[in-house]
This record gives structure tokens, sequence and C-alpha cells, in this order.
């Protein structure tokens, strides 16, 4: 393979080799209004106020370099063509 084994599975950084990996199930922010709200895949259906969260973002990273893999939960769930701007690209095998 092109590349090495991740994170979330081997609890070794790709990068640096270190055997310290921080998971977390769940990154935030707050929003405008100064409440946390999980960071995920945002989709606007018709209006502002008939938001969908989709996709809550997690991250797994090195104790030693800092180096961070993002993973998204459920992303066969994302609705893709209602994403302004977002493809499905396609690698060969």
């Amino acid at each position: 393979m092109w590349y090495r084994e991740r994170m979330r599975k081997s609890h070794l950084c790709p990068k640096c080799g270190h055997n310290e990996i921080l998971f977390f199930p769940q990154l935030a922010d707050r929003d405008d209004k100064d409440v946390v709200r999980p960071l995920v895949v945002h989709v606007v259906h018709f209006d502002w106020k008939d938001d969908m969260e989709v996709g809550k973002l997690q991250a797994y990273v090195c104790r030693a370099c800092g180096f961070t893999e993002l993973y998204t939960t459920e992303p066969a769930q994302i609705p893709i063509k209602k994403i302004p701007g977002a493809q499905l690209l396609i690698g060969k095998k």
C-alpha cells in the first residue's frame, strides 16, 4: 500500500511512529450564541431554520508530534447532492 496503517486501527502515529494516541469521540466549537455544538458536515435544506446536521467529526491525535487524523461518523448517510459544491470522487483501484 502507498500509505501506512491508520492511527485509529494501529494506535501508532504514521508520521513519527509514537504509540500514544489521543482519541476524541466528538469535536466541538461554539456557535454565534456561545453554545457548544459538535463539528459536523452541515447540510442546509431550504432555510436556516431547517438545518440538518450529519456526520460528527472524530479525531486521533499523536501525543508526540501532533499529527491528527479526522474521521466522520456515518459517512454513507451524508446527502451529497444537498451540499453545494460537494463531489463524490472515485479513485482507481
